[in-house]
């Protein structure tokens, strides 16, 4: 089984996926600059695979984020969090349309933040592998690959 997380978004850096392989236990990330890349990439991939789908989704969560600042700033958050909701509901309606496996999991039940260090500490004591170069590593990597570690099917 390939296990995916998705940390659905659209913004100027893109976004990132972790594609766990349960039976190889190697990881391989993938960046999309835009979301239809993203969607492509699901239309497209390899159907001799299982594959089971871990979606960060923000519409889950009805509030805005962040609170206390000025409205400048609380508009720009709120449009930003209204972006990622929109691309969250996209992603849950394109993988349930091609019938793919999946859950959907709130920021809220994601948790906080992972840094670097301790995804590469999760990495070794669980001997999961990737290509991918420590310096290319990116948060929104880091954030695909806790979904699929912490929501993977067991």
């Amino acid at each position: 089984m390939k296990v995916i997380g998705v940390d659905p978004a659209i913004r100027d850096n893109g976004q990132a996926i972790c594609i766990l392989d349960t039976d190889t236990k190697k990881l391989e990330f993938r960046k999309f600059k835009m979301f239809v890349d993203f969607l492509n990439y699901i239309m497209n991939m390899d159907l001799t695979h299982d594959y089971y789908f871990i979606i960060e989704d923000s519409s889950l969560q009805k509030v805005t984020f962040i609170k206390g600042y000025g409205s400048n700033v609380q508009n720009s958050i709120s449009r930003r969090v209204g972006m990622n909701q929109a691309a969250s509901t996209i992603t849950r309606q394109w993988i349930e349309v091609n019938n793919y496996k999946h859950i959907c999991v709130s920021p809220l039940q994601k948790g906080s933040k992972w840094n670097k260090q301790y995804m590469l500490a999760v990495l070794k004591s669980e001997n999961y592998t990737t290509d991918i170069p420590v310096i290319k590593i990116t948060q929104d990597m880091i954030d695909a690959f806790a979904l699929v570690f912490k929501f993977k099917p067991k």
